[in-house]
């Protein structure tokens, strides 16, 4: 089994991270949001998040520790439900949200240590491509 929970995780990080206003504090919950950019920041903050959880770890300790779902560790950091339903109440689109996001993502490459976060990273910084 290969990254069954994929899928979700791309959903969550397309609403990924932009770059913070200058002098502006970082938004870190989804709720904070005023708007889709700071959406895109609380995002970044999830996918930091999940970096740092997977920095290190392989798929096969991942499978161990949980056999049917080795993303569970993580799916709660992701916090999806929340980002997509505050795109929703703020009216983001999705492709305003990727491109936010790609513009940012790129700097969260060196946050990706070993192969099972490197992978998690992947498909966003393809789809900016």
């Amino acid at each position: 089994m290969r990254r069954p929970l994929l899928p979700t995780v791309c959903a969550v990080l397309a609403l990924g991270a932009t770059t913070v206003a200058c002098g502006s504090p970082a938004v870190t919950e989804p709720a904070d949001a005023g708007d889709c950019t700071e959406l895109v920041e609380a995002g970044r903050a999830a996918a930091e998040r999940v970096l740092e959880r997977l920095s290190g770890q392989t798929m096969a300790e991942l499978e161990a520790a949980n056999p049917g779902e080795p993303f569970a560790a993580v799916e709660h950091l992701l916090r999806t439900s929340e980002l997509d339903a505050r795109a929703d109440e703020l009216g983001c689109h999705p492709e305003e949200l990727r491109v936010q996001a790609c513009e940012i993502y790129g700097g969260l490459a060196y946050r990706a240590r070993g192969e099972v976060a490197q992978d998690f990273l992947d498909p966003y910084l393809e789809s900016c491509d």
